[in-house]
């Protein structure tokens, strides 16, 4: 009998521009979050994402490209 997987595993990572204003939410940084960082699991659905500031952006895609994850930039789209 087929069981859902109610918590899939991600596998890749979308970066897209933020399209309502949220501060960062790194901790304690109090910069605009200007991006968002979206893991989607192997049959393109949403898993989670967070509002993130480019500097703290760029630190989560160096973290789970060393992690595994595809990195899929769309912030020109």
């Amino acid at each position: 009998m087929l069981q859902p997987d109610f918590d899939p595993e991600p596998r890749e990572l979308r970066i897209h521009r933020c399209g309502y204003v949220s501060q960062c939410k790194a901790r304690g940084c109090p910069q605009r979050a200007t991006l968002i960082a979206e893991k989607v699991d192997s049959a393109g659905r949403h898993v989670r994402q967070i509002e993130l500031c480019a500097r703290h952006c760029q630190i989560v895609i160096e973290r789970e490209r060393a992690r595994g994850l595809e990195i899929r930039d769309r912030r020109d789209e």
